[in-house]
């Protein structure tokens, strides 16, 4: 949705078309668009913030969909995610993620990997 294209639908529905058949892994990867719209500055979406900010977001993301999965419990979201318990608990202080808040009577079905 925020992403800027130059054309008009029509276009952009062949390009779409011929990104869907080109690609061979059900994914559309950049390398499957015109070379137009392949670089940020380009197509005028040059991401925000940094490095660091993004991967952050990211972290608090994936510990926050753990924990969804397991009602809260620090453990289980860690195995999960391949971290230690200690390094779960470290993280999830670093966020100010409540997982007292995820608690619930069912457990969730996961989502995505």
């Amino acid at each position: 949705m925020a992403y800027h294209w130059p054309g008009n639908v029509r276009e952009l529905e062949n390009v779409i078309e011929r990104a869907v058949l080109l690609s061979q892994d059900g994914v559309i990867h950049g390398y499957h668009m015109p070379p137009t719209l392949q670089t940020a500055e380009a197509s005028g979406t040059v991401p925000k913030g940094t490095l660091q900010g993004a991967l952050d977001a990211v972290e608090r993301e994936m510990i926050v969909e753990a924990l969804k999965v397991n009602r809260g419990v620090m453990a289980k979201a860690a195995r999960r995610l391949g971290l230690t318990e200690r390094l779960m608990g470290l993280r999830v202080k670093k966020h100010g993620i409540d997982p007292d808040r995820f608690k619930g009577d069912e457990p969730l079905q996961a989502t995505g990997t």
